[in-house]
């Protein structure tokens, strides 16, 4: 068996990020799938309804300037 190290870069739950130039949003959860994919729930206000959906980083038109990208690791043992 061999050990692998891999990391990830995502943004933290609680970063404030801008859908459109009208829609900001906060990250919510993040979801780690297949082949790295990494899937962000976020939330926003439209009108009196919360809003909630799933978005990739390259959705994102910016990023809250305090929030880098966070590094998370794996081992991968085979």
């Amino acid at each position: 068996m061999v050990a692998r190290k891999k990391t990830l870069d995502i943004y933290s739950v609680g970063t404030e990020v801008s859908l459109t130039e009208n829609i900001n949003a906060k990250i919510m959860s993040v979801s780690i799938h297949a082949n790295d994919v990494v899937q962000y729930e976020c939330a926003w206000w439209n009108g009196d309804i919360r809003t909630r959906d799933l978005f990739t980083e390259n959705d994102f038109i910016s990023v809250g300037k305090q929030s880098t990208p966070t590094k998370i690791g794996f081992n991968n043992i085979n």
